[in-house]
């Protein structure tokens, strides 16, 4: 073999050894450190079985005119919605790559209630939610849930009966991760107060409620 020869097998031998190169990119060892530290960031890591959070929500309630909620005083209402937090997720990611891939969360919260319109009250008591999260790649976590709880209200309405109620619900949320474990969290929500019908009088109250709050995600 010429000398030439030999230098051209020399540099192609050593071109394709290089990182980028033909054999050097083809051996399978595994995706650019980049994307690998990007996939263990995203926020969707924090979301699976056994996965936990704890945080808390305020928001604002107001009246629904809507069914029984049509007399003088139910219309009116609004009060300041605050409820602390825990969750854990129940299912591990599922739907693949589908636009709904998610998990299933289960969440208890403490309720509390403090009425202003259209007189002063207050209401507590315990709710637990179904929630599923859909995790797509960045920091925007959308979901919906939905749950009920039991409430204890002493509002003194006149076409309503303070002591037990329950509080169906449903709505939507999203969070947006600020941090790598933090998010902030707006919902919103259609609940419902009425005591079942196992006192009378019982015109309940339905309500649209916003929530704004922290979320802290564990591992």
């Amino acid at each position: 073999m010429t000398q030439p020869c030999r230098l051209l097998l020399f540099a192609t031998v050593l071109v394709m050894l290089l990182p980028g190169g033909g054999w050097a990119a083809d051996t399978g060892a595994g995706p650019p450190a980049e994307q690998v530290t990007g996939a263990a960031q995203s926020p969707a890591r924090l979301f699976g079985l056994g996965k936990q959070e704890i945080g808390i929500v305020v928001g604002h309630g107001l009246a629904i005119p809507i069914g029984r909620t049509t007399d003088d005083e139910l219309r009116d209402v609004q009060y300041i919605y605050a409820a602390p937090r825990w969750g854990i997720g129940i299912s591990d990611p599922m739907g693949g790559d589908a636009w709904y891939r998610g998990n299933l969360e289960l969440l208890a919260e403490g309720t509390f209630i403090v009425n202003f319109e259209p007189k002063g009250g207050f209401g507590a008591g315990l709710t637990a939610l179904f929630r599923y999260n859909f995790l797509p790649e960045g920091k925007f976590i959308p979901f919906v849930e939905a749950g009920g709880g039991i409430l204890f209200l002493d509002m003194d309405f006149m076409n309503r009966s303070d002591d037990l109620n329950f509080n169906p619900q449903a709505g939507l949320g999203f969070h947006y991760f600020i941090s790598e474990r933090t998010a902030f969290t707006g919902e919103w929500r259609w609940q419902h107060i009425s005591n079942g019908g196992i006192k009378e009088p019982n015109r309940g109250i339905n309500s649209s409620l916003f929530t704004i709050g922290v979320s802290i995600f564990l591992e």
